[in-house]
């Protein structure tokens, strides 16, 4: 029995020292994972939303405007539909760079000093769609096709597409530019702002290309009129008196001369009327017909002496030149001596027939059709002179029946203020013609030419 209780007692000292040992292991756990620091949350379930966005691909960095200029000189124009998707890219592009305003200006000027170009008129599929100063591209709604004569009433109607000259007719509003650099010329001007009138004044002192300088007036002239009216008329005086060579020139190069006489036109100009006179008759014995325009236009009446003298200028041997130059000169019958002898003169020239002649005398009044249809003088002056003149020629042309016919029916059209009528004219020429024949104002001048 004793032993028992000794064997119970010693195994409740053994339970007891296990428990405080226990106790003591676990206070010192945690003591020690007090002394730890805190265990960080379990991160939540990431989102529908979260999950799409960190898989979606990061959006492209926007294009600079160097970008977009080098993806518009590389634009290739093929045919068809092709074509019409190229240059759709390309009046995105254009408007692209409009967008990104003031900032794009520096590349943009940086661009028009390299001097190259892409024409969207005519280009093809060859390996390289660029050129030094290359061709621009035709834009016809550049061109004047008025009618219509200088002065009241004058023999200066003219039919078909005139030259580009009137500035005033000229849009610069496209749809499609006809080149990379109008196009860029175009983006610049719906920039706005100083930096790009500044650009578009240093592109008008540096561009040796006529259609350049003639828009760059008219967008100019828009923004700030008058500023830079003198910078322009001395561009275009310097690329008429030295025209610089183009490499490939196309249907706007060659009508360089006809724009930069429409920006002295533009300005009313005359200061190089001197010049213009100079080279109204040019090597091979033509006829300028832009500057014989610009000394019409700018100096009316003051013209007749230059376009006499180059009407009997020997070199001239062109007969539809000699046409020109005389129904310029006699716009002014009735008003200036030596319009008035020139009349005189082409109906005194035995050289021409009958109904050339007639044809002078009706156009006197106004009539005609083709290319040298002229209106009814408006001027009282003006038109009691011709009668005076046609009534001067009656005598001499009495035994003359369609010489006869033509003075009656010119005089009755200056007395009621009407054109000849096509109708009245057929019983001369029996059903009409297209202008004054082989020779009219064309004729050989008394006492020489051709």
């Amino acid at each position: 029995m004793k032993t028992l209780v000794a064997v119970i007692l010693a195994l409740g000292v053994g339970f007891a020292a296990a428990y405080v040992i226990v106790s003591k292991q676990k206070d010192a756990q945690l003591a020690q994972l007090k002394a730890q620091p805190a265990a960080a949350t379990a991160p939540a379930p990431a989102s529908v939303e979260q999950v799409v966005m960190a898989s979606a691909p990061a959006a492209p960095a926007e294009e600079s405007p160097q970008d977009i200029l080098d993806d518009l000189l590389n634009v290739k124009l093929g045919n068809g539909s092709a074509r019409n998707a190229g240059l759709r890219l390309v009046v995105f592009k254009l408007e692209t760079l409009a967008q990104r305003g003031n900032p794009a200006v520096p590349a943009i000027r940086a661009f028009l000093g390299r001097n190259v170009d892409v024409d969207y008129n005519q280009q093809d599929n060859a390996d390289s769609n660029t050129n030094q100063a290359g061709a621009n591209g035709g834009n016809n709604r550049g061109f004047n096709r008025g009618g219509g004569g200088f002065g009241g009433g004058g023999f200066g109607g003219r039919g078909g597409a005139r030259r580009a000259r009137d500035l005033k007719t000229l849009q610069a509003d496209w749809v499609v530019p006809p080149s990379l650099r109008l196009g860029l010329v175009g983006t610049l001007r719906e920039i706005g702002g100083e930096e790009s009138e500044q650009a578009l004044a240093d592109m008008l002192n540096s561009t040796g290309r006529g259609v350049e300088v003639a828009y760059l007036t008219v967008i100019l002239e828009e923004i700030a009129p008058g500023k830079y009216a003198s910078v322009a008329i001395a561009a275009a005086k310097e690329l008429l008196m030295n025209p610089p060579a183009v490499d490939s020139p196309d249907s706007l190069d060659q009508l360089s001369k006809s724009y930069l006489y429409g920006v002295l036109e533009f300005y009313k100009d005359t200061s190089f009327a001197v010049n213009a006179q100079q080279m109204l008759v040019g090597k091979g014995g033509r006829l300028d017909q832009d500057a014989m325009d610009y000394l019409a236009t700018v100096l009316k009446e003051q013209s007749v002496s230059a376009l006499y003298a180059a009407y009997q200028n020997p070199a001239l041997t062109n007969q539809f030149d000699k046409m020109s130059l005389g129904r310029d000169v006699m716009n002014y019958v009735g008003q200036n001596s030596q319009a008035n002898q020139l009349f005189n003169d082409t109906l005194n020239n035995a050289d021409l027939p009958s109904q050339d002649k007639a044809f002078t005398v009706i156009a006197l009044a106004g009539g005609g059709f083709g290319p040298f249809a002229s209106d009814a003088p408006t001027d009282p002056q003006v038109i009691s002179s011709r009668l005076s003149l046609l009534k001067q020629q009656e005598a001499t042309f009495a035994n003359d029946s369609t010489m006869s016919q033509a003075i009656t029916l010119a005089e009755t059209a200056l007395q009621n203020g009407s054109s000849v009528q096509p109708q009245d004219m057929r019983q001369i020429f029996g059903g009409g013609r297209g202008g004054f024949g082989g020779g009219g104002f064309g004729g050989p001048p008394p006492g020489g030419g051709n």
